[in-house]
């Protein structure tokens, strides 16, 4: 039930919304991430809860970062490259060290954008009305 609806609402979003989308599903899965390390680590299942959220959150990113068009995109697509980079680079060093701070940085810098793409759908949906 819950899955088709998820399904519905990404098959009819516009890709604003998708990318919005996005960035929330790798600040949440973040979140868990730093969670469990704060909470010690102490089974094996919480290594791998860890991991598999990390990796949520990096394939997002990736995926972010592979839809970026450099030739077009222009000073932004570059910056949003070399910020999607910086990310990667932070969150392995954050799983193969257990490093919270590593994760609460990259989800403040994640929640930045994100509110960067909620403001130009805003302004999108603003421009669209007048």
């Amino acid at each position: 039930m819950v899955y088709n609806y998820l399904e519905n609402q990404v098959k009819n979003a516009d890709p604003l919304d998708l990318v919005i989308m996005l960035y929330s599903k790798a600040i949440s899965c973040l979140k868990i991430s730093k969670n469990v390390i704060e909470s010690g680590l102490n089974n094996p299942e919480d290594i791998k809860k860890k991991a598999e959220n990390l990796g949520k959150a990096t394939d997002i990113i990736a995926y972010l970062q592979g839809s970026l068009n450099l030739e077009k995109g222009g000073d932004i697509a570059k910056n949003l490259n070399e910020i999607y980079q910086t990310l990667l680079d932070e969150l392995i060093v954050a799983n193969t060290q257990n490093d919270a701070k590593k994760i609460t940085d990259s989800i403040e810098v994640l929640e930045k954008l994100k509110k960067a793409w909620e403001e130009i759908k805003c302004q999108s949906q603003n421009s669209k009305k007048d």
